[in-house]
């Protein structure tokens, strides 16, 4: 599986990190999930600076579990920790995802999604009138 596959799977958002390699970023620290290797890759977890966690519930993903040393956090003083976990069984994909706290897309009704459309029909009339 590729990273955008299992992205569509659980409705996740890809983005580009620093060196143009996509990721699934996540809000647990500087987060991220992404695919080790070519396309049938191993999913993999990174977490810097994130705050600290039980090792169980990082073990409870599978694979293989590499934690840094516990340190102050340099602006906020509070005590964070980097984390690697390679090899993470798609068994266990729910639950990388709920520990990196990556945010999941909505999905929208119809009845939603008209709503915002007749709404956003409204603001782009009232503006076309202020410009004119």
């Amino acid at each position: 599986m590729n990273l955008r596959a299992f992205a569509e799977m659980f409705r996740l958002r890809i983005r580009l990190d620093e060196c143009g390699d996509p990721i699934i970023p996540g809000r647990r620290g500087q987060s991220q999930l992404y695919f080790d290797g070519d396309e049938d890759g191993e999913l993999c977890l990174m977490v810097l600076d994130g705050p600290l966690a039980q090792r169980s519930r990082w073990q409870a993903l599978g694979g293989k579990l590499w934690l840094g040393d516990i340190s102050p956090h340099a602006r906020t003083n509070q005590r964070v920790q980097d984390v690697k976990i390679t090899g993470i069984p798609l068994e266990n994909a729910k639950l990388a995802i709920k520990m990196a706290r990556v945010k999941v897309k909505r999905r929208l009704s119809e009845a939603d999604r008209e709503a915002k459309a007749a709404r956003m029909g409204e603001v782009r009339a009232a503006r076309k009138k202020a410009v004119a």
